[in-house]
């Protein structure tokens, strides 16, 4: 059961579409069915490292169908704590009808976490690692965390791969991709970085869209599980451009009646012509589950969320 708004509080605008602990959510349209992966999950006594999910409506029944990628590639610590540590899977679809997942896991030979590439025949997976060795690991040359990938494919059909990771602050990372999506290609370019007292130093789990005359960049900040992790985003008119941020947060616990906690993971899915903001939130103490909230558009490129056929106003920060 979700949790119910603090006292003085209105009941929460939304519930969660999965009730279960699904953090990090990614959700594909594909073969007529939405897929969504998230963490490593525990499912009665089976961890998932990558638990599936599919339904016919995002706010319909999910049916877990089990692990995407049951078997993991040699590179990773298997022998954590975790299994692997697998985190913030990200799919996409190849022209060849091939599906590419990104992920996150814990480098036997680094003890850090860094990226992996895997693919599949199916949505369904399951997915199989590519090359022995991660696809991003200390990028920069330096020995550091590289977390949260996500595609983006441009509009020129070039592939692209985000990613965060810094020492003392963290950034969000553009990264070209080779046309199969499995090698990388010149150097990475940092988009955004922690730079703002509210993000403390994280910004993370960034999702890149391309909207009218601008690119917009949804990102989280601030620790995931520090009651006041939020989502932004951050803007520019073209990929070399300089991305600025939105003055405020985008969406926070207070857009949520401060019914769930530490919104933030989000992504991006848009089927049947419209697009919807998928982010995780605590539904209890130890449980992030998934929720769908419609995303609409300004004159602006700007983006605007609506619950229950009513936009959420932005709340700004101080």
């Amino acid at each position: 059961m979700a949790m119910v708004s603090p006292a003085g509080h209105p009941p929460p605008p939304i519930r969660p579409v999965i009730n279960h602990d699904f953090a990090d959510p990614a959700v594909l349209w594909a073969e007529g069915h939405y897929y969504a992966y998230s963490t490593m999950s525990r499912y009665g006594a089976t961890l998932l490292h990558v638990p599936l999910a599919r339904a016919d409506h995002l706010t319909g029944k999910w049916t877990v169908l089990g692990d995407a990628m049951p078997r993991l590639p040699g590179w990773v610590d298997t022998s954590s704590h975790g299994a692997g540590d697998v985190w913030a899977p990200d799919v996409s679809e190849q022209d060849d009808e091939k599906y590419l997942l990104y992920f996150t896991a814990r480098s036997a030979a680094h003890k850090i976490q860094c990226i992996g590439a895997a693919s599949a025949r199916s949505p369904r997976g399951p997915f199989a690692g590519s090359g022995s060795q991660p696809l991003v690991c200390q990028p920069q040359g330096v020995h550091v965390d590289a977390i949260d990938p996500s595609a983006f494919t441009d509009t020129d059909g070039t592939r692209y791969l985000l990613y965060a990771s810094g020492l003392g602050r963290t950034a969000i990372w553009l990264q070209q991709l080779s046309s199969s999506g499995l090698r990388l290609v010149g150097r990475p370019r940092k988009l955004i970085e922690a730079d703002r007292s509210d993000e403390a130093h994280v910004v993370e789990a960034p999702t890149l869209v391309h909207h009218g005359g601008h690119y917009v960049l949804f990102y989280s900040g601030s620790p995931f599980n520090s009651g006041k992790y939020f989502v932004n985003y951050s803007t520019a008119r073209s990929l070399t451009g300089t991305f600025v941020k939105h003055k405020g947060q985008f969406l926070n616990k207070t857009s949520l009646n401060e019914a769930y906690q530490n919104p933030g993971g989000e992504d991006v899915v848009t089927a049947h012509r419209r697009d919807v903001l998928i982010f995780h939130a605590y539904t209890t103490a130890s449980q992030r589950s998934l929720f769908a909230v419609s995303l609409s558009w300004d004159g602006h490129d700007h983006p605007t969320l609506k619950l229950h056929g009513r936009a959420i106003v932005p709340r700004f920060a101080d």
